[in-house]
């Protein structure tokens, strides 16, 4: 299932990923022969894959039943989390744009969090 890019960060090994609109995240590397991404390290080439459509493999997976149809509490797990990751992941890259310190745009994030609401995550979920 395709799904925009709506930032990126590091990962705790220093490989970039990217932060889709769906809350899911898709590791982009750029590690030669294997995988040639220049692109990846150079901060306004990576600015201009914002908004590209890539394929989210978990949300494909959640699509095409892979977590069985009669496990709907892990269905509505998976559907919270991702709402937390795409709200806290919102949250901070907003706060650090308005120029908010490291602590403060980790504050923003976690209220994000706490101020989800989780009734309309659950209404969106598919049948």
């Amino acid at each position: 299932m395709k799904r925009k890019v709506i930032g990126f960060h590091k990962d705790q090994v220093g490989d970039w990923v990217a932060d889709l609109e769906c809350g899911h995240t898709q590791h982009f590397r750029h590690q030669p022969t294997w995988v040639n991404r220049p692109w990846l390290e150079n901060n306004s080439e990576r600015e201009k894959f914002i908004g590209t459509e890539v394929v989210c493999k978990t949300c494909e997976e959640i699509a095409m039943d892979a977590i069985p149809s009669n496990d709907e509490q892990r269905r509505n797990a998976e559907a919270i989390k991702a709402a937390c990751l795409k709200a806290a992941i919102e949250a901070y890259e907003e706060a650090k744009m308005s120029g908010l310190c490291q602590e403060g745009a980790w504050e923003l994030a976690v209220d994000a969090i706490k101020s989800l609401d989780v009734e309309t995550v659950l209404r969106q979920l598919p049948g």
